[in-house]
């Protein structure tokens, strides 16, 4: 039964998520179907088949009642449908039948410069930014007491790395504004803004400008051993070169999904101790497990824990600013309160982080079945809005950038938290702002000194 319904659940969302992707064509992937295909076919779906039936067999999920497996079953069932819901009430609000024309427009139209024929206005402000992001990264190694990247060829076990990893990402010494802003943000952003300039002008200039933000960005996004997120940044060329040249060749995406995996590979062999091939390849442990089901257990786990455990969080999570504004204490988020729970011991000595999951998790520790039921519709609707933005944006390098950033880090997989107040969104979006009004500063100013020198008198000598 419960497979049936979750089947019928899966071809009701594909052509939800149809009427709202643009197009869910592999070759022509986007914002919209990487979170159909990805966070939520891959991340949740599948393991919500495995977990409601019993075929898991997961150290994390072995732990859960069944009451836990089955409100967690109901959940991802439910963000299936209502998340493509909130997506096409913005598309319906903004006044569209459908973004499938706009999308295919979009990726279409050829690249245009921002301000001038050269963009020399723009160029200088985001040249000073890359130092600034390069020095950042620079800066983030130097606060490290280990290099987590040089104690992989060093001999350290597998324990010793993660407890490197904890440090690097919850015990860093340094200023975190700078590591996470212009160090873990923009270098990434660069790269593909960078990239975008190679793909429009051709110029060496611009290719090696980009391979030294494509070298900054390996460094920054693999600081900590986080397997993912340095295959993320480069499945992220996959997103830009749909949006530059309206989608890709079948080898070309092959070519994208088989470095994906021999990334991961490279990475799980380097930290593991004694690793197997066959460990790597079940669908429980290693790769197929961290991916399919250690990334969903915290949806259950949530179910599970709130609120016998630990009471609902409510807004206290958010932030300090925000709790403080609403009189309330401070609270961890859920996924390090979770992470607490199971594995106290390893969270007292640094060895581990949080328990991160679909958005729904962190709704329902926070709000209960309220945040479960609106949750979706609002994080459904935000990303439509976003998607639409860019859509019907220039298709300039910087914006190009941006899309792409949000294109693959989007927190699907992190928290409703996120999609309420996120300071590192805001801030990144206020620097690319400042940015362009710099730019427009800088042309005005141009634009003074030409027409005060075309209008002044000619004087000559008698």
């Amino acid at each position: 039964m419960f497979l049936s319904i979750s089947l019928i659940t899966l071809i009701l969302s594909f052509f939800l998520f149809k009427a709202v992707a643009g197009s869910l064509a592999l070759t022509k992937i986007n914002l919209i179907s990487w979170i159909f295909y990805y966070n939520l076919i891959i991340q949740s779906f599948i393991a919500s088949v495995l977990i409601i039936n019993n075929w898991d067999n997961h150290y994390i999920i072995n732990t859960l009642e069944p009451e836990a497996r089955f409100y967690g079953w109901v959940a991802v069932q439910y963000t299936m449908l209502a998340l493509p819901f909130g997506m096409l009430l913005a598309v319906y609000l903004s006044g569209l039948p459908s973004n499938t024309a706009i999308f295919h427009y979009y990726i279409s139209a050829p690249i245009q410069t921002t301000l001038s024929p050269n963009d020399s206005y723009i160029r200088y402000p985001l040249y000073i930014l890359s130092i600034i992001a390069i020095c950042s990264v620079a800066y983030t190694f130097a606060m490290l007491n280990t290099n987590p990247l040089v104690a992989i060829f060093s001999g350290f076990d597998a324990e010793s790395l993660a407890g490197l990893r904890q440090d690097a990402s919850r015990q860093f010494s340094g200023n975190i504004y700078v590591r996470n802003v212009f160090a873990i943000g923009l270098t990434p952003i660069l790269a593909y803004i960078a990239f975008s300039y190679w793909k429009l002008t051709q110029s060496r200039k611009d290719f090696l400008w980009f391979l030294l933000m494509f070298v900054a960005s390996f460094f920054i996004k693999t600081y900590d051993l986080s397997k993912a997120p340095f295959v993320f940044f480069i499945l992220g060329f996959l997103f830009l070169y749909v949006l530059i040249q309206g989608g890709v060749s079948k080898k070309l995406f092959l070519f994208f999904f088989c470095i994906a995996l021999l990334l991961i590979f490279l990475a799980y062999y380097l930290v593991m101790d004694n690793a197997n091939l066959t460990e790597l390849l079940s669908y429980n442990t290693g790769i197929g497990g961290r991916v399919f089901l250690t990334q969903a257990a915290g949806t259950y786990f949530a179910f599970e824990h709130f609120p016998s455990s630990n009471d609902f969080i409510g807004f206290a999570s958010f932030s300090s600013f925000i709790s403080d504004f609403l009189g309330l204490p401070q609270s961890e988020r859920a996924a390090r309160i979770m992470m607490t729970i199971f594995h106290p011991s390893s969270v007292e000595a640094g060895l581990a982080g949080v328990m991160n999951s679909l958005f729904i998790a962190e709704a329902w520790a926070n709000f209960g079945l309220t945040g479960v039921i609106i949750s979706p519709i609002y994080v459904g609707f935000i990303i439509q809005l976003l998607f639409l933005f860019f859509l019907k944006s220039r298709k300039t390098p910087m914006m190009l950038g941006l899309f792409t950033y949000f294109s693959c880090s989007l927190p699907i997989t992190g928290g409703i938290n996120d999609f309420v107040y996120n300071a590192g969104i805001i801030i990144t979006i206020a620097i690319f702002t400042t940015v362009y009004i710099i730019g427009i500063f800088l042309k005005t100013i141009q634009e003074t000194e030409c027409e005060n020198n075309f209008s002044s008198p000619i004087t000559t000598q008698p």
